[in-house]
């Protein structure tokens, strides 16, 4: 993953208090993107 999309993520990890709503640390977030299933959990 380039360095440029992890600095999107980490914006939008920031952004929407992924941690704080979800409890999700930010390597567990950039892996549910790169799988695909980060969505999927979002709307569950």
């Amino acid at each position: 993953m380039s360095d440029e999309m992890l600095d999107r993520l980490g914006e939008y990890f920031v952004y929407h208090q992924i941690l704080e709503r979800y409890g999700i640390r930010f390597e567990q977030f950039v892996q549910k993107v790169r799988a695909g299933t980060w969505e999927a959990y979002l709307a569950a």
